[in-house]
């Protein structure tokens, strides 16, 4: 027998089941788009060059490189095919006794950063500014993995400094690198892999791919640790770090908070620096505060400088 106040309880349940059944499925749902799609919000290449460092008067070469690829042959023995291949510009400046390896951040191309490539060319760097695979003109002919990933890009940031090396007959003490934002985890990759460059620059970065996530409140949601494949974990990578190093962050940055390059230089060994760009959001550091940029350069520049030798351009 079914008491009264069971009767007025039942017709409630099957309510309630459907609705938490469908949140259920609804929370999956996401976190499934968001495994599933993460690399289209992380990764934001646009194809078309906007305009070239001739529209702002510096000169450049185009750089092709072929990105060579393993694949297994009808015979089954392994051969490596240039499948791919890197497009980058090379800026020369005459007389230059240092070169900058620029990897850029995670929207646009290379073209969209003409402004950061001005204001080092400027302070006298001949610079090698580069796409990843999948922006620009830089091309993937990858269907099993496609890119960019966090792989691929730092691949790639390896394949300019090999360039650099071979090509250009650079030596790796007269080579800066810098990165901006995703650039920037890219950057302490490389220079991890190589204690003989002579420094490193990481403007506007982050620690780890999850605590950018976190930062947006949204995503909290979700069990993020588990669903991201493109860890970026930079805060891991400084701890090995060998050459010198230099934060620069705006303080007015809204979309990767400040505390994450001082948290970056924390976990830095020394030598190392850091500094707040008064007043700079993301993108801007190097127009609103020119001047204290240049100056904050040219100092880290002279309290690293070892003895270089001339480059060929």
């Amino acid at each position: 027998m079914v008491s009264p106040a069971n009767e007025s309880i039942t017709p409630l349940i099957t309510p309630l089941f459907i609705a938490g059944s469908l949140a259920a499925l609804t929370y999956a749902g996401v976190c499934f788009a968001l495994y599933r799609y993460q690399r289209k919000l992380m990764f934001r290449p646009l194809p078309d060059i906007i305009r070239t460092p001739a529209d702002i008067g510096l000169p450049y070469e185009d750089v092709w490189e072929d990105v060579w690829i393993p694949t297994e042959p009808a015979s089954g023995s392994a051969l490596d095919q240039p499948a791919e291949k890197l497009h980058g510009w090379w800026l020369p400046n005459p007389g230059s006794r240092e070169t900058l390896l620029f990897c850029h951040g995670n929207y646009g191309n290379v073209s969209y950063n003409l402004e950061t490539v001005r204001f080092y060319y400027n302070l006298g760097f001949s610079i090698l500014t580069f796409d990843y695979r999948g922006y620009g003109q830089s091309l993937s002919a990858s269907l099993l993995e496609p890119v960019p990933t966090e792989r691929s890009t730092c691949e790639d940031a390896e394949i300019a400094w090999q360039y650099l090396i071979t090509a250009r007959r650079i030596r790796p003490e007269n080579i800066t690198i810098m990165g901006h934002s995703m650039g920037g985890a890219i950057a302490i990759n490389l220079a991890a892999r190589h204690p003989q460059a002579a420094r490193l620059i990481v403007a506007s970065s982050f620690t780890t791919m999850q605590d950018v996530v976190h930062a947006k409140k949204i995503y909290r949601l979700f069990p993020i640790q588990q669903l991201l494949t493109e860890p970026f974990d930079s805060l891991s990578r400084v701890k090995s770090l060998k050459v010198p190093v230099l934060y620069v962050h705006g303080d007015q940055d809204f979309d990767v908070p400040t505390e994450m390059s001082q948290r970056l230089y924390d976990a830095s060994p020394q030598p190392k620096r850091i500094w707040l760009a008064p007043g700079a959001g993301h993108n801007d550091v190097a127009t609103v505060t020119a001047d204290q940029y240049e100056k904050t350069i040219q100092s880290f520049l002279k309290s690293t400088q070892r003895s270089a030798v001339p480059v060929a351009t």
